[in-house]
């Protein structure tokens, strides 16, 4: 179904405000964009899930998921950047969205020797609550990563200690 021209731009703007807030990190403002309860998962090129050194990027509550990034981002620069998103109503408080998206994430104080690019499509149901639109659940899958030389030798390390770089 076709989704009313209010109900897509109150989205998009929700899903601008979810990069921004990331790229900005204003982590406590997910509770604008997300339901308390949403799921996010991350899928890395082959379909598996994606993981940061031992930690996999499924996350059952938004909390959780600020938690972990805002840790992981707090030495890092990065840009999110989403296409004009397909949008389909599934019911009348239901949305199903699926949008493009690229992303670059470079660590602080490397030189720009540290660095991540990528991109893929995000799986999405949106959820009226109360009035508002809010994320219920997202699954990115990436079609493309690019690490530069230094993120795979760090990656190289990691995978030879006993403990966690990153």
């Amino acid at each position: 179904m076709t989704v009313p021209f209010e109900i897509s731009q109150k989205i998009h703007q929700k899903k601008a405000q979810y990069g921004r807030y990331i790229d900005t990190k204003q982590w406590d403002e997910f509770d604008q964009i997300a339901l308390p309860d949403a799921e996010l998962i991350f899928l890395d090129t082959n379909g598996s899930v994606l993981t940061v050194g031992k930690t996999a990027l499924t996350f059952s509550t938004p909390k959780q998921f600020t938690t972990f990034f805002r840790r992981f981002f707090a030495n890092a620069q990065t840009l999110h950047m989403f296409g004009p998103g397909d949008l389909q109503q599934t019911g009348s408080d239901e949305v199903k969205a699926i949008w493009s998206m690229e992303d670059q994430i470079i660590m602080k104080y490397s030189g720009g020797l540290a660095e991540v690019r990528g991109g893929g499509f995000y799986y999405e149901t949106w959820k009226l609550k109360d009035g508002e639109w809010f994320l219920k659940s997202l699954r990115l899958e990436r079609t493309y990563t690019k690490f530069s030389l230094l993120v795979r030798i760090l990656a190289l390390l990691q995978a030879c200690l006993p403990f966690t770089l990153f």
